[in-house]
């Protein structure tokens, strides 16, 4: 199998485009949630919009980080394993890591953003900043979770309801075909009976019986 095939197969490009559509409403919710009009000191509330897609690719990272964490590694751990423990104890130390590269984060987002020596502003503001943003990264990754679970949930449903439609379907091809021996030798009786006793309708019996038969012989040829 080529890279390409491999890359762009059906279930990769649906996968993809899973993604890509998942990225791109998060990203524009984080954008409009970050224009705000109380912008943080040492900003001009005038460059709101600016300011906000600064925070986006300043901040994007963290979450991108948290979601791919939250699915390749704290998923496993809560739908096979079961170990909640685990997955909280694993959040909050990426929680922990998160902080730690959003606070360098902060320091790029005041620079661009005022391109002001970041010395100047206070460690607990550029802190606090880089704080508030890997909480948002913390709830993509559960928001992510909460896609895949719900997601899981729904096929599961889906493939029940098909497994008791063809249970239900093969238990009635079975009872039908109990019921043929029996419903044979009572047709066959009838007309036996009707032919003895003269009865006028006896062909048209012969016929229906014919009939019932070779509907019942193609719909069993066909569900084969």
């Amino acid at each position: 199998m080529s890279v390409y095939t491999f890359i762009f197969s059906p279930t990769k490009k649906t996968q993809l485009f899973r993604h890509l559509t998942f990225w791109s409403c998060y990203s524009l919710y984080f954008y409009m949630q970050s224009i705000s009009p109380n912008c943080i000191k040492e900003l001009d509330p005038r460059d709101i919009f600016s300011y906000a897609f600064v925070s986006l690719y300043c901040f994007l990272p963290a979450c991108i980080i948290s979601v791919y964490v939250s699915l390749t590694i704290f998923y496993p751990y809560i739908h096979r394993k079961e170990k909640y423990a685990i997955a909280i104890l694993g959040y909050f130390f990426l929680y922990a890591i998160l902080s730690f590269i959003n606070y360098f984060f902060s320091l790029l987002f005041f620079q661009q953003s005022c391109h002001c020596d970041v010395a100047h502003v206070p460690f607990m503001r550029k802190f606090a900043l880089g704080s508030i943003n890997s909480q948002n990264a913390i709830i993509a990754g559960v928001l992510a979770l909460g896609i895949r679970f719900t997601r899981n949930w729904y096929v599961q449903v889906k493939e029940n309801l098909l497994l008791a439609q063809k249970t239900a379907r093969t238990a009635l091809d079975l009872e039908k075909k109990k019921l043929h021996p029996d419903f044979l030798l009572g047709s066959l009786d009838n007309i036996v009976h009707r032919i003895r006793t003269g009865s006028p309708d006896a062909p048209d019996k012969i016929v229906d019986l014919s009939d019932k038969l070779s509907r019942w012989l193609y719909e069993e040829e066909e569900n084969a």
